[in-house]
């Protein structure tokens, strides 16, 4: 027994809000739950899964279509095998390994390529950055006069001086992910709670969300050593300090979410450079990305960028015009980081070779050029050799962690 207080009129509760919150499993992603019926449904039977009619049994269940997307999504960073046109599928390897970790799928890719390239450390603070509900950075210095200003100048500080900056051996590197690393390793220089605490005071860091990754980090730590795939933490990080390596494991993860960079045009009429996903979607950087203005003050001319992103927001405007075509929804990309071709050609999708030419996915396209001062059929015939002997080096890299996984695929099963 007690009193609610609601801060709204009785009339709009009545008129404008439903009368109770939609299930969990119609407003969340679907890969996790898929990948749970997967492993489930093979344990049962050994023909295969089928997530659509296993879950049509819900009391509330899930549309075919939001379904179809989810096993779509798992198919394509190779966690799910399609066995029939009937919707039934069987998990991979690397599902099998995703379906026990607790966080998302293409984050725990993350950790799983990361144990294989041996540059887990730096992998476990990137999927816990990423899997943590707040971000480490704070807008403001408390206490600070003009705090934001001086907030962002200790930001950009900490990334240029730590994990992949300007002048980390590892290499540099630009991007929100790897940023998270160089302020999780500041912070965790301290030697107790009070210090970790006051360098996050000074730096504008979040000491509670920096403490949940610090948590998280643990979490995954050990369930990568359950499935076997962590099995000796100094040599699964022997390439921890790598941050291009890195930048590597982030594509593997994230792909499909890759965008090119478009650069301002006077000629197209284009201000500002946007970012174009594969569906086509023009898109900014989120208000928080350390990218924003780099990406907003670009050079009309320069060569070919890439990113990879973790998602994809809406933003819905409000005017009182509807026709105000400024305030159309406008896409913007979170945790942008920017990554080096070879990374998408070597981690991302599939790679068919077309003339001379290197093409992922019927999207991306790569020419691989040896030497500008050949006659032109030469060079074409010496960026042939190289596209295939890069699509060759590509699929003994897909041979080399396929046996990786399944390996510890056996060890855990061996284990259990």
């Amino acid at each position: 027994q007690g009193t609610c207080y609601k801060l709204y009129r009785e009339a709009f509760a009545q008129e404008k809000l439903p009368l109770h919150t939609s299930p969990e499993i119609l407003r969340t992603p679907l890969e996790e739950l898929v990948l749970q019926v997967c492993l489930l449904e093979e344990q049962r039977t050994p023909t295969g899964a089928s997530p659509m009619k296993f879950l049509a049994n819900a009391p509330q269940p899930p549309s075919e279509e939001s379904l179809q997307q989810a096993c779509e999504h798992l198919m394509e960073i190779g966690a799910l095998d399609a066995i029939s046109c009937d919707s039934t599928y069987r998990l991979t390897p690397l599902g099998y390994h995703l379906a026990h970790l607790p966080l998302d799928a293409k984050v725990g890719k993350i950790l799983v390529v990361g144990c294989i390239l041996q540059c887990i450390e730096p992998a476990l603070t990137i999927a816990a950055s990423l899997s943590a509900p707040k971000s480490v950075w704070l807008p403001f210095i408390p206490g600070v006069s003009d705090s934001r200003a001086k907030a962002r100048k200790v930001h950009e500080d900490i990334i240029c001086n730590g994990y992949g900056g300007a002048n980390w051996p590892g290499g540099t590197v630009k991007g929100d992910s790897v940023a998270s690393i160089a302020a999780y390793e500041a912070w965790s220089k301290g030697s107790n709670d009070k210090q970790r605490r006051q360098f996050a005071i000074s730096n504008a860091l979040d000491h509670n969300a920096l403490n949940e990754i610090k948590g998280l980090r643990t979490q995954f730590k050990d369930a990568l050593k359950s499935s076997g795939l962590l099995q000796s933490e100094d040599v699964d990080n022997t390439h921890g300090n790598d941050a291009l390596l890195t930048s590597c494991v982030v594509v593997a993860g994230l792909y499909p979410n890759i965008a090119t960079l478009m650069r301002p045009s006077k000629v197209r009429r284009i201000r500002f450079a946007r970012l174009i996903t594969k569906n086509g979607d023009c898109c900014r950087p989120s208000s928080s990305s350390f990218q924003l203005e780099r990406i907003r003050n670009c050079s009309e001319s320069g060569s070919d960028a890439y990113t990879v992103y973790h998602g994809k927001h809406v933003t819905i405007g409000t005017s009182a015009d509807a026709s105000d075509l400024r305030k159309k929804q406008e896409p913007f990309l979170s945790d942008i980081n920017f990554v080096p071709r070879f990374a998408i050609l070597l981690f991302g999708g599939q790679i068919n070779v077309k003339e001379n030419c290197l093409i992922v996915d019927d999207w991306l396209k790569f020419k691989v050029v040896d030497d500008l001062s050949d006659d032109s059929q030469k060079l074409a015939d010496k960026t042939r050799v190289n596209a295939i002997l890069v699509n060759e080096v590509r699929k003994e890299l897909d041979n080399v962690m396929s046996k990786r996984i399944i390996h510890s695929v056996s060890f855990c099963s061996e284990d259990g």
